[in-house]
């Protein structure tokens, strides 16, 4: 399965515009919770995600150093350190969320 903006490319038509709007629901959506936001705010919305078809949302906190995963069907997963992330929609794709915090070059921030 290749993805093209969390899109299968099977999914799309040959003579797809990359300039066009996307004509069909993304299969993943990932969010990045920004300093004016809360997880809350994500969680509501990686809701309204899973609701209009979209199979998978990540959202990423720079913070806790995590990368919860909410899915249509099952209650949302989060991962922590070295704990793999793998999912059976992207086959072949498994990391930790330490080794995405660690490539994105994401120091640790310590609170008091």
């Amino acid at each position: 399965m290749r993805l093209r903006r969390g899109v299968c490319q099977e999914r799309l038509s040959p003579d797809w515009n990359q300039d066009e709007a996307c004509p069909v629901v993304p299969e993943l959506v990932i969010e990045i919770i920004s300093p004016e936001q809360t997880f809350g705010q994500l969680a509501a919305k990686a809701r309204n995600y899973l609701d209009a078809k979209v199979l998978r949302v990540w959202v990423v906190d720079s913070k806790a150093r995590s990368i919860t995963v909410f899915y249509p069907d099952a209650a949302p997963q989060t991962y922590m350190g070295d704990t793999l992330l793998k999912d059976p929609l992207f086959d072949g794709l498994e990391f930790t969320a330490e080794q995405v915090f660690k490539m994105a070059k994401i120091p640790y921030f310590f609170f008091d």
